[in-house]
């Protein structure tokens, strides 16, 4: 019979608190995120129960790995253990007993004893790197005096969240009790101490701990799945190495969010391998293999940090650029409004991010390559081009890139030829009855009529939809009807000249009325202002066939002239200067 590569044990918090064990986390978990919700539930609970007089109260299971010392590692359970040790240390400081507030101390804290080799310390253990503001933050819990001043920026604020549930215990323990609701704390604490239990379930070795880790988590905790990938890479590195690594995973986090992490971790599979993982599949294998190709330390040190930079400028809005009318990010915008979903018309993002890191410091160079990469996309799009074929373009883009060769260069990526561009720029003074097209030019319009002013997007332009002045059902009677032979809307509905930019509200209330009660409203609620396509048609006294063919032929103009004008040659400093003060 094969014996269990675990133990299981239940145990009250006092005996888990009571020095058998020292906790640390391992470099693969994620960092502390409860919120004071979570953590005001759980107290909420177990003071219910005791109230109540519940003979026990469970608080949940812990997945531990144990060496040949007390040190003990935490593979699942982090976020609930790192609560009660807080909890533990606010009770303590609200300790007015001397004696009982000793006692809670000695279950969070290790007096020193090189005669049994016992070091002191907290008995949670933290990453070296994050060990200062901790330990400030909790002695600062305990009276005593701490210098945050001292401390790492980017580390003291992946913490503030843990801190904010410290204060919000303290706030709920130091109300009167009729207004909090709780039992009386020397009740509290004796229940949460010697009735309130844990299931610790110890793996024999840490393969088997990872092991469950990841059962536990496949089945039920809310996790991304670069969570689930993120132990097996950070696996890869040397040991002495996974605590750095495993901080820039949580930098990543913090500055992304779950979601686009994984958006950001796909794109990167692209940049490496070409490889195009959708939204909804699993990237994890095809991530291992990138990391392989490159190699785990280049993979993390390298690039998870100079691709992370470039996501989240593309993310952020806050690619750099020297002058408002050479601002990248309107039209890393207007490329991000394309497609139906999060799977169409994303090839843009991995080549961007290609870009932002080969010329980080170089604004102009930056814009010249984000133009031409804009002008590559939407010929794509008017064109309507297969995806394979865009991605294998775009695998190209960042091979060529990386490998420092000139894109403007004949034969190479952004070498876009006149047959094609003079066919997607007539494309535009044509009708466009695709919804999906005409509502992504129209904000490429919005967009490049910014930069033309030097001003930034309008607000929540990704929530405005695509409307018609002329309706494309004009009602019976109305002025549309007596302005437009039938021949003349079915011409010039569908054209680029009579989309303007509305909120979704608008649009369904004024979809039928005539042009001069349109432009009333337009105007009355300042849409003229608000949106440069609203303005534009509202600078005209009247809505006519010629009015929109007028209207369609300046926006083909516009966006024709900002493709035909992206300089093939890299700019020299003065050069630069010239061409932005001439343009």
């Amino acid at each position: 019979q094969m014996s269990s590569p675990f133990t299981t044990e239940q145990v009250t918090l006092a005996q888990l608190f009571s020095g058998d064990h020292v906790f640390s986390f391992p470099a693969f978990q994620r960092p502390y995120r409860w919120t004071k919700d979570e953590a005001l539930t759980l107290v909420d609970d177990v003071a219910a129960a005791c109230l109540r007089d519940d003979p026990g109260y469970f608080l949940g299971n812990l997945v531990l790995t144990r060496g040949t010392t007390r040190e003990a590692m935490v593979i699942d359970g982090r976020q609930r253990l790192t609560t009660l040790f807080m909890l533990i240390c606010v009770l303590r400081d609200l300790e007015e007993d001397d004696q009982r507030k000793a006692n809670l101390h000695r279950l969070i804290w290790d007096d020193a004893d090189t005669s049994s080799g016992i070091r002191g310390g907290w008995r949670l253990r933290f990453a070296p790197a994050e060990a200062d503001v901790i330990d400030a933050n909790l002695a600062g819990l305990s009276g005593h005096s701490a210098d945050s001043g001292h401390f790492d920026p980017g580390i003291q604020q992946r913490y503030l969240s843990m801190f904010a549930v410290a204060e919000a215990m303290r706030d709920l323990f130091s109300k009167p009790r009729e207004e909090s609701g709780l039992p009386a704390r020397s009740v509290f604490i004796e229940y949460l101490l010697h009735l309130c239990e844990v299931i610790v379930l110890t793996a024999a070795s840490a393969t088997s701990g990872l092991r469950l880790f990841q059962v536990l988590n496949n089945r039920g905790l809310q996790l991304s799945e670069s969570d689930l990938i993120k132990p097996d890479l950070l696996q890869a590195l040397p040991a002495e190495q996974q605590g750095r690594a495993a901080l820039i995973w949580d930098s990543l986090e913090d500055r992304l969010g779950m979601e686009q992490l994984d958006v950001f971790l796909r794109a990167v599979v692209f940049i490496i391998s070409g490889d195009w993982v959708p939204a909804g599949r699993e990237f994890a294998p095809s991530l291992k293999a990138a990391m392989m190709t490159r190699g785990a330390e280049a993979f993390h040190f390298e690039d998870l940090s100079k691709y992370g930079d470039a996501f989240a400028d593309l993310l952020l809005n806050d690619i750099l650029y020297d002058e408002p009318e050479d601002n990248p990010n309107l039209l890393i915008q207007a490329m991000n409004m394309m497609g139906r979903n999060e799977n169409d018309w994303k090839e843009f993002i991995p080549v961007a991010m290609e870009i932002i890191a080969r010329y980080d410091g170089e604004p102009e160079e930056l814009w010249r390559h984000i133009r031409a990469l804009d002008r590559a996309v939407f010929v794509w799009f008017i064109l309507d081009l297969p995806e394979d074929t865009r991605r294998k373009a775009a695998f190209e883009m960042i091979r060529q890139i990386g490998a420092g060769e000139d894109l403007f260069a004949d034969g190479k990526a952004f070498d876009i030829s006149d047959a094609d561009l003079d066919k997607a720029i007539a494309a535009l003074g044509k009708p466009v009855p695709k919804i999906l097209q005409r509502s992504a030019l129209i904000r490429r319009v919005e967009l490049g009529l910014c930069l033309k002013e030097g001003k930034t997007a309008p607000q929540y332009i990704e929530l405005a939809t695509s409307s018609q002045v002329l309706p494309k059902t004009p009602g019976s009677g109305s002025q549309w009807q007596l302005d437009f032979t039938r021949d003349q809307l079915k011409d010039t509905v569908d054209l680029l000249g009579n989309a303007v930019l509305l909120t979704r509200e608008l649009d369904k209330r004024i979809a039928g009325r005539d042009y001069n009660a349109k432009r009333t409203i337009f105007k009355d609620v300042g849409l003229d202002r608000y949106f440069r396509t609203v303005g534009d048609v509202c600078k005209h006294d009247t809505w006519t066939p010629e009015d929109i063919q007028s209207r369609t032929k300046e926006i083909a103009d516009l966006l024709a002239d900002s493709w035909r004008s992206i300089p093939t040659e890299p700019f020299e400093d003065d050069e630069f200067d010239d061409w932005v003060s001439d343009n």
